[in-house]
């Protein structure tokens, strides 16, 4: 299967293009420039540069054109800052393209489609008590990522959606996200301070 990932040269979409194609599989992928110094890239991924988003219509169905599979694996979580409203920020750059691209991808023949989401998405449905999805815009905007991609989900294009934890990875030439947690832990000096409660890790392997 010959499958297009956006988002290729990250830490995530790089690792799948690698699992990809060491099961046979043959990986075409768009990514933002620059690619990360040292980075480690599988050499047989059809690379190429430029930021989607400012592509036209045909120029993304020409990528996607002999694919059978798509992954998204691109957007932005919410470590990013944003001057307010920020759920129009996580729409631009987590929900439109997802709409875009999997119209496109619908076009173009692509019969299987996963889309990389978080859990937060899991946690809004699971408890609905605590109103997450109206009080967090990043949590309501995976929401409803999510929702727009099972919208083309049907016969002729299987979508899923991967609602995915805190990931622990490195990948040379970017630094580690976990990074941040380090510097918190440091500046703690000689007693760490953390809430109750916990969550779900999981390593990039």
């Amino acid at each position: 299967m010959k499958v297009f990932i956006v988002g290729g040269t990250g830490l995530l979409g790089a690792a799948g293009a690698a699992e990809l194609i060491r099961r046979g599989h043959s990986v075409r992928s768009v990514a933002l420039p620059p690619i990360p110094k040292g980075a480690n890239l599988p050499t047989e991924m059809e690379l190429t540069l430029g930021n989607i988003n400012e592509m036209t219509d045909e120029e993304i169905k020409r990528l996607i054109e002999g694919c059978e599979g798509f992954v998204f694996a691109a957007g932005v979580d919410e470590r990013v800052e944003f001057p307010p409203p920020v759920y129009d920020a996580y729409y631009k750059y987590n929900i439109a393209p997802v709409k875009r691209l999997l119209g496109l991808a619908k076009e173009c023949g692509v019969r299987k489609a996963v889309v990389l989401g978080s859990y937060f998405a899991y946690f809004a449905k699971l408890w609905p008590e605590k109103k997450l999805y109206e009080k967090h815009p990043y949590i309501r905007s995976r929401v409803d990522q999510e929702n727009v991609a099972l919208s083309f989900s049907d016969d002729k294009m299987g979508v899923m959606v991967l609602e995915l934890p805190y990931i622990f990875g490195k990948q040379p030439g970017r630094k580690p996200v976990w990074m941040i947690f380090v510097k918190q832990l440091l500046s703690m000096r000689r007693a760490v301070f953390w809430p109750k409660g916990g969550t779900s890790m999981v390593t990039l392997r």
